[in-house]
């Protein structure tokens, strides 16, 4: 199965040491390279630096894209890329939280997921005790996920 995630869930899942919820669910993920600059490079936040840079020994494959697509949608940097890669790689899943980039996804014909959506999956499979715990930690941080 190939995943492909964008910055806002490796950030989220990251602060709050939770990125091994994506090594449970899916083994390993890519990310493009403009998710790895916005994620890691352009990151102030040490923690989150270094669980996404560890994951990335260990899960994460960082990958630069081939196909430069024209969207109709103005999407982010980490956005384009996480398409622009699913189409290299033919993906089955792409992690996207952003509404804007999910429907640009969804319209080019791929499956899309949320944090949310891998949290609530992640407790039915009791890799984590309970999604509202767990959303509740990442809003004491000021980290929102959508419904």
């Amino acid at each position: 199965m190939i995943v492909i995630s964008n910055t806002s869930p490796l950030i989220a899942l990251s602060r709050i040491q939770q990125l091994s919820i994506i090594k449970h669910l899916f083994k390993q993920i890519y990310i493009p390279d403009s998710v790895f600059q916005e994620a890691v490079l352009q990151s102030n936040v040490k923690c989150q630096k270094e669980n996404i840079l560890k994951a990335i020994d260990d899960f994460i494959i960082v990958a630069k894209p081939e196909t430069i697509f024209s969207f109709k949608r103005k999407l982010d940097f980490g956005e384009r890329g996480v398409i622009n890669l699913a189409f290299d790689k033919q993906a089955d899943f792409l992690i996207l939280d952003d509404k804007k980039a999910r429907n640009e996804a969804k319209e080019l014909g791929f499956k899309v997921l949320k944090t949310s959506t891998l949290l609530k999956r992640a407790e039915k499979l009791k890799l984590i005790s309970s999604y509202s715990d767990v959303t509740r930690e990442l809003e004491k941080i000021n980290i929102y996920l959508p419904k």
